[in-house]
């Protein structure tokens, strides 16, 4: 029986080196399950902000170890999605919401941390890692007969299969915002970008199962080390805290919200009337202005008014709602009839009243 076992191991051994990946074909792959994604989530129609991860995406190339891989930088058409991801074989997609609501630090740490992935081979190590644990399993589930220790072994592989994951996330955070560094960004971005995506996720009360964490190291520990980081690289402990809106035409700024009745809180520095309508904005990157300034993401009605005015967005999307955050600055409605001088507030005020006007699918 030994020697049977023996014989097994043996050949399951030179199978499970079979799965070695060659260059060519990780860059196959890559490809294949890009055609894939963009037939599911076609690319974003949005040409300016195409141009700029691409253009973003070179900052870093100059500093990765694998040169013979080409880069492909793109930005989906999944507009309540928030997420980024990368493909073996160079491929980096980010949602148009994820890129949407960032700042160009934030968006720089993002992609930098995706691009660790590709640079280090983690797809695809993960993936034969996964198939060679498969193959190990055999022997004893032939030893077992499976039933109840056939379930065991699947939960331990899972298991397994997760702390192999977060090694690598931890991996990519910090070789990433390294990467942030050498490329020119602010590693701070890795800090706040985080934190932006915390508050949405969490005040979803579900980032503990959520897709953007579900795989990665612990998330207040995960802040921390990446503080400590972004310190010793030269930022300013200030610029760890997501920024605040300061501006003199702000009326105030969102408190909380409450996703069961889907009702916005705010305090306000004078009394709202009930039925006036006031913007909520966020600061994010103005590509016109090449700076982060406060920008439209919701127009709001006021329910209930007075200094502490609870809020409806209006022609509400699940989108609009989930992405305002404490701290997210409320504004009055400029005037039918005024004129409205910036322009990143005619983009997002005019991108926000036509996606209003679509169908919802």
């Amino acid at each position: 029986m030994l020697t049977f076992l023996t014989a097994i191991c043996a050949l399951l051994l030179a199978a499970s080196c079979a799965f070695g990946f060659s260059l060519e074909k990780e860059i196959k792959l890559g490809s294949d399950v890009a055609a894939q994604v963009e037939k599911e989530m076609p690319l974003s129609k949005n040409e300016q902000w195409q141009r700029e991860i691409a253009e973003m995406g070179q900052r870093f190339l100059p500093h990765i170890k694998r040169k013979d891989i080409k880069y492909h930088f793109r930005i989906v058409e999944a507009k309540n999605e928030l997420n980024a991801f990368a493909l073996p074989g160079g491929y980096i997609y980010f949602t148009e919401r994820m890129w949407r609501i960032m700042t160009p630090d934030e968006r720089a740490a993002i992609l930098a941390h995706e691009i660790i992935h590709c640079d280090e081979r983690h797809g695809i190590d993960n993936m034969i890692k996964a198939q060679q644990r498969a193959i190990w399993m055999l022997p004893l589930l032939v030893i077992t007969g499976g039933g109840a220790a056939l379930h065991a072994l699947q939960i331990g592989d899972a298991i397994i299969s997760q702390r192999y994951s977060r090694k690598m996330e931890r991996e990519a955070d910090e070789m990433g915002i390294e990467l942030c560094k050498k490329a020119g960004y602010n590693p701070a971005g890795a800090v706040t970008s985080m934190l932006k995506l915390l508050h949405i996720t969490n005040d979803e009360n579900h980032y503990e199962i959520s897709s953007i964490f579900a795989s990665h190291p612990d998330t207040a520990k995960r802040i921390d080390y990446l503080s400590q980081m972004a310190i010793s690289m030269g930022s300013d402990p200030s610029d760890l805290a997501l920024r605040a809106i300061d501006d003199p035409n702000r009326l105030g700024n969102v408190t909380r919200k409450s996703r069961d009745i889907r009702i916005i809180y705010c305090e306000t520095l004078k009394p709202l009337d009930y039925g006036s309508k006031v913007h909520i904005k966020k600061m994010m990157g103005d590509e016109a202005a090449q700076a982060v300034t406060p920008q439209t993401i919701a127009v709001a009605t006021v329910l209930i008014p007075g200094r502490f005015p609870a809020l409806i967005i209006e022609n509400d999307e699940d989108r609009r709602f989930d992405d305002v955050i404490t701290g997210d600055g409320v504004y009055a409605a400029p005037p039918p009839e005024s004129p409205v001088t910036s322009s990143s507030e005619v983009t997002e005020t005019k991108a926000i009243q036509s996606q209003d006007q679509k169908p919802h699918e």
